[in-house]
């Protein structure tokens, strides 16, 4: 009996021991990557990118380590060292997604433990392989896709476990045709789908910017880490002019499935350089928080970290996109939905009304910069933390000023419950060619605007516009010039008498045959 009590215990434990590596060993992040090389890129400059999920390390910052052989910048927890997407002083640059379909060892690194050692022990992916081959003798506690690229053009995607890994060359056309890969929750290798409707998303994204020969950092980090979709990978537009559930409230999407999803923490894009540029020239374009919430900036490992990035004990310029991300993230019965018109209003106001040009200078900045110093060929430190500096306080000022703005202004979603006696009819015919007409409501007089928006979100054409009195009205369209297809019709109406203070919004979807 007690050599039985005592092997029970013995299973307890080790249990016990499984579970805790599990959760703070080894934490599942459910990231969106990319690798691409030069010859898919438009500038012909490799690219590495990640967009980081972990909801339970919301506080991330910008870290400069001088610890090792090689001096090298990279995003972690507030507070830790471990990196999870980093870039060195020779041009190597190394993140990861969690692949929960890996087998891992039961000792060794783990994810963002090997990414540290590398990123200060490695110079070129060639001598990561050779890193990953001493270890698979060791073992490691790695269940991860890694992506690396380098200074001579290497770029690829190890999907990696405990003993064994699997290279994805993105400058083989067998294995990347289009010279890049991408990767969500699971490996090849393991045969999982995880993030799979991510995945999908990406490949579209992706694909079109390759075709398009928009393959830069600024279409990733503009379009592809700030994109909304749904379960099927479908494009959901911002604003959202309609509900995602009858009982979810208007305009609010669900991010769940989307690579922009509310559990996203950081963001990064790795731009290397070309063929006889310095290594220092390799930049690493990150955004702390969540990337709707947040502002991008370039930092070099060259420099040291702003304290706006690096902070303590969290970096300010994180501290204030978590701040925004509470005011879009709101819902709270389910906080996996953001309100879409406080991105983006039908009047073209909102978050990214502010941040997006801010954004758009800072791009503009740094690469004037950058390209002085590719031409010149001389590299000055001093001058590289002065900019990556200054730039890193713009931003935080206009952080700063976008919250205040958020708090200040007043969401015509927080009324877009239908109020009696104003109605917004269903088209008729639907679907319709050429011609349908619109029904619509009002039981006091009112200002109104009845707009016709695409898939996208894009305002198409007002068809009203201005004051009405109480009634009902109907108004006939044509579109004529439009493409065929989806679009929707969204009626706003503000009663000009103090009775009815409230805006109402209310938007329905028509189907165009031509």
């Amino acid at each position: 009996m007690k050599t039985r009590n005592f092997l029970y215990k013995l299973l307890l434990a080790f249990l016990l021991i499984q579970m805790v590596r599990l959760i703070y060993v080894q934490p599942a992040e459910a990231c969106t990557i990319g690798v691409a090389s030069g010859k898919a890129t438009a500038d012909g400059r490799p690219l590495l990118w990640k967009t980081r999920d972990l909801q339970s390390r919301p506080n991330n910052e910008i870290y400069t380590n001088t610890s090792y052989r090689y001096k090298f910048v990279s995003v972690v927890n507030a507070g830790g060292t471990y990196a999870w997407m980093g870039l060195n002083e020779k041009g190597f640059a190394i993140l990861n997604s969690y692949s929960g379909d890996l087998q891992a060892s039961d000792s060794g690194l783990t994810n963002g433990l090997l990414m540290r050692d590398v990123l200060g022990n490695c110079a070129t992916v060639a001598e990561f392989q050779h890193f990953l081959d001493s270890t698979n003798v060791t073992g490691r506690q790695t269940r991860a896709n890694f992506g690396v690229i380098d200074s001579t053009g290497q770029a690829a995607i190890f999907e990696t476990g405990g003993t064994f890994y699997r290279k994805f060359d993105a400058n083989n056309a067998a294995q990347a045709p289009n010279g890049y890969v991408l990767r969500t929750n699971f490996s090849v290798t393991g045969g999982g789908n995880s993030g799979i409707e991510r995945y999908h998303r990406t490949v579209k994204l992706i694909g079109d910017f390759y075709s398009g020969d928009t393959l830069n950092y600024r279409s990733i980090l503009r379009y592809q880490m700030r994109d909304f979709s749904d379960f099927d990978s479908n494009p959901v537009p911002v604003p959202f002019p309609e509900r995602w559930k009858p009982d979810r409230p208007f305009g609010y999407i669900y991010t769940g499935v989307s690579i922009c999803r509310s559990s996203s923490v950081s963001a990064a894009v790795i731009q290397g350089i070309l063929t006889g540029e310095s290594p220092k020239l390799s930049t690493m374009w990150a955004i702390l928080g969540q990337p709707a919430s947040s502002i991008a900036l370039p930092y070099w490992p060259a420099a040291q970290t702003p304290p706006e990035a690096g902070g303590d004990p969290t970096a300010p310029l994180c501290d204030e996109a978590n701040k925004i991300k509470a005011l879009l993230f709101d819902y709270l019965p389910n906080t996996n939905y953001i309100d879409s018109y406080k991105l983006r209003n039908a009047e073209g106001g909102g978050l990214w009304a502010r941040t997006f040009p801010a954004e758009d200078s800072i791009f503009t900045a740094a690469e004037a910069q950058l390209q002085q110093w590719r031409t010149n060929g001389v590299v000055n430190i001093s001058a590289m933390e002065n900019i990556e500096s200054g730039l890193a306080r713009y931003a935080l000022i206009q952080l700063k000023q976008a919250y205040t703005g958020l708090i200040s202004s007043v969401s015509d979603t927080q009324s877009n419950t239908v109020t009696a006696g104003f109605s917004l009819k269903q088209n008729y015919p639907n679907p319709f060619n050429p011609m349908t007409r619109i029904r619509f409501s009002l039981p006091v007089s009112c200002t109104i605007h009845l707009t016709i928006y695409n898939v996208t979100g894009k305002a198409v054409l007002t068809l009203a516009s201005g004051p009405f009195k109480a009634g009902t009205y109907f108004v006939s369209w044509s579109p004529k010039a439009l493409a065929g297809g989806v679009y929707f019709y969204r009626l706003t109406a503000k009663p000009v008498t103090g009775t009815r203070p409230e805006l109402i919004v209310q938007t329905k979807k028509l189907l165009y045959l031509k």
